[in-house]
């Protein structure tokens, strides 16, 4: 039996995808500006930008819902643990483990996996939050690109999150290739 079930390797298939497109995208669109006049093409990158990203929240919000109904490698238990006893007292003796990592490795995956399904589970609320603060701007900014006060901090929040998601990836698969380098094969799992 594999390790995550097919429903779970879709999601992490289809958030993977959706959020990398989105990546590339937010660096060459531009969002619209009042009275400021748009290279046609950067406006074709931000429209594209806006329904690439209506899949990743659909997507990520699929993924939110799968873990509340799941019971097993991606259920809510497993992403966040820190929500029971348990699992709080399992992540804090793993998070006691982190600096020996660089001595003698990281640990199995089968033997300690609290503190990585934490950082999933975070990485999941980090990209459910950008889905968040990206409908509101989808809904909220004019088509000339005009804002309240309230949608400028909301777009402030979502570029300060997407260097976050930024930032998250590399680490995420920077973590993969450390894990398949001592030879734990990690990303059989979820492929």
């Amino acid at each position: 039996m594999s390790y995550y079930d097919t429903p779970t390797k879709l999601l992490h298939k289809g958030m993977a995808l959706t959020v990398s497109v989105q990546i590339v995208l937010s660096f060459f669109m531009q969002y619209p500006k009042p009275n400021v006049t748009r290279d046609p093409l950067a406006l074709q990158l931000f429209e594209a930008h806006e329904w690439v990203g209506i899949a990743a929240a659909l997507i990520v919000i699929a993924h939110v819902v799968y873990s509340l109904i799941s019971t097993g490698n991606a259920s809510w238990r497993t992403l966040f643990p820190w929500l029971t006893g348990a699992g709080c007292c399992k992540l804090l003796g793993e998070l006691k483990q982190v600096g020996s990592w660089f001595s003698k490795g990281l640990p199995h995956p089968d033997e300690q996996h609290t503190l990585a399904s934490t950082i999933h589970g975070a990485g999941l609320l980090l990209v459910l939050f950008q889905g968040l603060t990206g409908g509101c701007l989808f809904l909220g900014m004019g088509e000339n690109g005009a804002m309240s006060a309230g949608i400028k901090e909301v777009k402030e929040m979502h570029e300060v999150a997407g260097m976050l998601i930024i930032a998250y990836l590399v680490l995420h698969v920077a973590a993969a290739i450390w894990h398949q380098k001592q030879g734990h094969d990690v990303i059989s799992r979820i492929k």
